[in-house]
């Protein structure tokens, strides 16, 4: 009998922690999405992932093909950025989440006067020049595969519920 309760608790641990690791963004709808989290957290969260003074102007939830993105989009010392938080989906509820180590892109303005997430494959690769400028069609484009976009949900949620 023993045996069977730590089983129990080991499988609802597990679950539990499965669960516990995400943090809901927002839900699809038969017209596009809703952003359901607050986005004054995801905002803070978003700056203190990139810590680099970018400011968030716009938020919006993006499919390319399979994969999903929360994307802001701001200015980085007076040029455009794009940011791409990478998100999981659940089909059968609809819902899109920020996973624990999920990564992000961007895509800055450099010389180009407005750069735009390039997408090709059902994925962000990259970035292209949208408005060139008389001096270069330059965009930078980063990857990090990992970030701590999650627990800056989470970090920012709990100051915002401490106020």
């Amino acid at each position: 009998m023993r045996k069977i309760n730590c089983l129990l608790g080991l499988m609802f641990g597990i679950v539990f922690g499965a669960f516990a690791q995400q943090f809901e963004i927002g839900k699809a709808t038969d017209n596009g999405y809703i952003i359901t989290a607050d986005t004054i957290v995801l905002i803070k969260a978003i700056n203190r992932t990139l810590n680099d003074g970018t400011i968030i102007k716009n938020l919006h939830i993006e499919s390319v093909g399979a994969h999903h993105y929360l994307v802001a989009e701001g200015t980085y010392k007076n040029y455009n950025k794009f940011i791409a938080m990478v998100l999981n989906y659940n089909i059968s509820t609809r819902t899109y989440y920020a996973i624990k180590g999920n990564g992000y892109v961007t895509c800055t303005s450099a010389a180009c006067l407005k750069c735009s997430l390039f997408k090709e494959n059902g994925r962000i690769i990259g970035c292209k020049c949208a408005e060139k400028s008389t001096i270069s069609n330059q965009c930078n484009f980063t990857n990090k595969p990992t970030s701590a976009f999650y627990l800056n949900i989470v970090r920012a949620k709990q100051m915002i519920i401490k106020k």
